[in-house]
């Protein structure tokens, strides 16, 4: 019987009752895949960009017949042709049923249930079948000698803004599974920055949390991977966009910049409120014309003045310090050293209310910045 025959007769039995590749055997299984899918591509030839690797489709192969006579054929195979599917083998996530279906009629037999999951255990199991446990193992660190990360471990040093468009419209069940393995202090800013009630869902489901199985984590944790790298790109081309728009605009003359910045308010009115944040810095501040700097903190008690330079650049410091009596100055660093620890928000609304000041002034024609649209001043 030629190999065509065996096909043939492999893909007719498979369709009756399921039992293609017991009833084919193992040797005859291995011989098909060597002549007609896996071994007959060389092991040093590079794949073609785009195209899925022979041994990951033969990964794929072995899970769907299962692991009892995926581990009758592994002998048959040699120790490079394993160590090439192995890696692949145990990086599987998921097979579809319609890929299940391409493979199987790819390599002439067709299952009706697919085994939908693979893992490093999947892996284990079968090689501890086809070598015994020792073999196994050794076989196993041969093809995958790095210790693989801790689940989640590649968002520890993410900003927080990534992982709340990372997490924006997964279930409850994932964000909590995420949230549970980032660093405590990462999580909860994660959390306070939820709705009210997205938030509760969350908190309750991670107070009842459940140990879930190695293969579900595995599942959730490459999905998260590949995920985050298109946040990633998506969110640092959109924050330097604005950071760029923001920029030129401030080359530009008033008149242009006043122009441009009420269509973008018309069209978004967030987009125009966050240009306008970013057209006006504390470098503007530093810049300003010191009278109407002395006149704006005459409006600002001592306390609110502590507020305002605590935390801040040295230059911002003594612009403001600079701009009240050396006898008020003196108060005002009393009172910062009174005041600490100072709340993050307090310190951020005082700043906000300080600086919205300025803004409009220079956007009513007011307050002139030094620097700004290339003119100069005597």
């Amino acid at each position: 019987m030629n190999l065509n025959d065996l096909r043939n007769n492999a893909y007719s039995k498979a369709k009756n009752d399921g039992e293609g590749f017991k009833k084919f055997g193992a040797a005859a299984a291995a011989e098909v895949l060597k002549e007609q899918g896996l071994i007959k591509v060389p092991v040093q030839e590079p794949e073609e960009e785009g195209k899925e690797s022979v041994y990951r489709r033969v990964a794929k192969f072995f899970l769907l017949i299962g692991e009892d006579e995926a581990a009758k054929i592994l002998p048959h195979l040699s120790d490079k042709q394993i160590e090439k599917i192995i890696p692949e083998l145990a990086s599987i996530r998921s097979v579809s049923k319609e890929e299940a279906t391409a493979i199987l009629e790819e390599f002439q037999t067709l299952l009706e249930e697919a085994k939908k999951s693979g893992g490093v255990e999947t892996a284990r199991e079968m090689l501890t079948k086809a070598y015994g446990k020792e073999r196994a193992e050794q076989m196993l660190q041969k093809s995958m000698p790095e210790k693989p990360l801790k689940p989640f471990e590649y968002l520890a040093d993410e900003e927080i803004e990534k992982i709340q468009i990372l997490l924006k419209d997964e279930n409850v069940g994932v964000k909590s599974l995420v949230l549970s393995y980032l660093p405590p202090q990462k999580a909860a800013a994660v959390i306070n920055s939820m709705k009210d009630e997205d938030k509760k869902d969350v908190v309750m489901r991670l107070a009842k949390m459940e140990p879930i199985s190695p293969e579900i984590l595995n599942r959730v944790n490459n999905a998260m991977l590949e995920k985050s790298r298109t946040v990633t790109t998506e969110k640092t081309e959109n924050i330097d966009g604005r950071n760029a728009l923001a920029q030129i605009l401030k080359k530009m003359d008033s008149g242009s910049e006043a122009d441009i910045l009420k269509t973008l308010s018309d069209e978004d009115p967030d987009l125009g409120q966050d240009l306008k944040k970013r057209l006006f810095t504390l470098d503007d501040v530093v810049a300003a014309d010191d009278k109407f700097v002395q006149e704006t903190l005459r409006e600002f008690p001592d306390a609110d003045i502590a507020h305002l330079i605590a935390a801040k650049p040295d230059d911002f410091r003594s612009k403001v310090l600079d701009n009240i009596s050396h006898a008020r100055r003196s108060e005002v660093l009393e009172q910062e050293e009174l005041l600490k620890p100072m709340k993050r928000s307090e310190c951020e609304r005082i700043t906000s209310q300080f600086v919205g000041i300025l803004r409009r002034a220079y956007e009513d024609g007011n307050l002139i910045i030094k620097g700004r649209n290339d003119e100069d001043y005597i």
